[in-house]
């Protein structure tokens, strides 16, 4: 497909969190260079490959740094990321029914993070002109049901540009005016919301940074850091995060290069951060599994680990949090309702495993899929349903009821490890889990989702096994099956 093409069906895609773009038809369908990224400082293999010929010597790898799994309880680490769809503004009946139903059906899963965006546009329609009840309830109503805001500061505004037929998505002439905008968001909020993530997927230009292709990574550190300040300024209690970019390339630059070169035209900027977030989703249209390698793909994992490496070497201190505010898969041809579940149920497990402190997965309800974005309206776990407002809920996809099950059965658990199973499939994972009172717990699965399932022998200790939706599984003499779909496996 030409690169113009490709440009299009990548809008379809990414920044899903936003609603639906419009391309700019003054953006270029030129290339866009992706620098390598440097030498990595981990040991070289102790092998010889003199004797090696060329083709067969793999490709270098990317520098990667490891992080000690997540102390955080998988109750504690997910949550979702919602679009307006999800989380409307207004006082319609509509509007607060839907609200209601995402808020309630979230804690009914057991979880209390939410991610949505606060639009510059909205709250300022007019320099100095500030307008918050829309959000004021949105906020209040969040508090109210225990759940737990990362608010987005979100995007250009029309008056901040003189760029011809300006719109929200372009970027602002002086960044200080969107810095002004972070400071009076924050200081509204102090006392209800901490976390902030400023702007979303920079790199993806064409939709998120107009008029460019890929972003301007040295102009967005400069607006990262303007913004910081000022809510800083704002609320000493803020943790402020570089706003989660695509992580793999495609037209676009991916994150790491993006990233680096933020970093290094900014010097300052990676050790003042209280927060990273990057997007981990597969390439477009996302449809292979999280633990997928090769033909362009990196795993869930080794995307954690990339990142990592180049916040060290950029002076970012990696006890701060390491956020993924978005990940997700539509449900296709590619992807049934089926293997959405294992992916999603995968990826939080492998979030813990790689060290993030929080994964906020794309999304909670699925759109009408009438319009142009109809990938974008798929990536649901609740089925579509136009009136959110009546007695009947919208009915879950078997990944609402897998992750239902999930916290059900370990929520309260933290990964503590992966373990080694001799025998084992090489695709087979065997994760460790224990909770704040020392009790152990263990989930396996295998990552070839088309693979004959493995006899998984549970610890002896183990008393209560059951599948990825919850049904009791029987241990037999040699253990029990186990493939795509994790099995779960804890003490009374």
């Amino acid at each position: 497909m030409t690169r113009r093409t490709l440009a299009v069906a990548l809008a379809l895609c990414l920044g899903c969190s936003s609603p639906s773009p419009v391309l700019d038809a003054a953006v270029p369908a030129t290339d866009v260079p992706v620098a390598d990224v440097p030498a990595p400082d981990v040991p070289a293999t102790d092998a010889s490959t003199e004797d090696i010929p060329a083709t067969d010597v793999p490709p270098e790898l990317p520098p990667r740094r490891s992080l000690p799994p997540s102390p955080r309880a998988l109750a504690d680490l997910a949550g979702f990321s919602l679009p307006g769809r999800d989380l409307p503004l207004g006082s319609s009946p509509s509007a607060r029914g839907r609200r209601a139903w995402a808020l309630r059906t979230l804690r009914a899963m057991g979880l209390h993070r939410v991610r949505r965006e606060i639009f510059w546009r909205d709250v300022e329609p007019s320099p100095g002109a500030f307008s918050w009840g829309d959000y004021d309830a949105l906020v209040d109503e969040a508090r109210a049901a225990g759940v737990d805001l990362l608010g987005v500061l979100a995007y250009g505004n029309r008056w901040a540009s003189a760029a011809p037929n300006a719109s929200d998505f372009h970027a602002p002439d002086d960044p200080r005016t969107f810095a002004a905008f972070a400071a009076a968001t924050v200081a509204r909020y102090r006392d209800r919301v901490r976390d902030w993530e400023v702007w979303n997927e920079p790199n993806a230009g064409f939709r998120f940074w107009r008029p460019t292709l890929g972003g301007d990574a040295p102009a967005f550190g400069r607006l990262v850091s303007l913004a910081r300040e000022a809510a800083v300024a704002a609320d000493p209690m803020a943790r402020v995060a570089f706003g989660g970019t695509v992580f793999l390339p495609q037209v676009i630059p991916g994150g790491v290069t993006f990233t680096r070169g933020s970093f290094e035209a900014n010097p300052g900027l990676a050790p003042a951060l209280g927060a990273f977030a990057m997007h981990a989703y597969t390439l477009y249209p996302p449809r292979v599994s999280p633990e997928a390698e090769g033909n362009g793909e990196v795993s869930h994992v080794h995307k954690i680990e990339e990142m990592a490496a180049l916040l060290a070497a950029s002076g970012y201190d990696l006890a701060r949090p390491l956020w993924i505010t978005e990940t997700g898969w539509p449900v296709t041809t590619d992807v049934p309702e089926e293997r959405q579940a294992r992916y999603l149920v995968r990826t939080v497990l492998l979030s813990a495993l790689a060290g993030a402190d929080g994964v906020w997965l794309y999304e909670l309800g699925d759109g009408n899929g009438r319009g142009d974005l109809v990938p974008e309206d798929l990536f649901g776990v609740y089925r579509y349903d136009p009136d959110t407002a009546d007695a009947v809920d919208p009915a879950p996809k078997r990944s609402a009821t897998a992750l239902g099950a999930l916290f059900a059965a370990l929520g309260r658990f933290h990964v503590t490890g992966r373990e080694r199973v001799a025998g084992a499939p090489d695709d087979a994972h065997v994760l460790a889990l224990r909770d704040a009172g020392g009790h152990p717990a263990w989930v396996a699965w295998r990552a070839d989702d088309g693979a004959a399932p493995w006899r998984w022998a549970p610890p002896a200790e183990a008393t209560v096994i059951v599948d990825m939706v919850g049904e009791p599984v029987a241990r037999g003499p040699d253990g029990v099956l186990v493939g795509g779909a994790p099995v779960y496996a804890r003490g009374p």
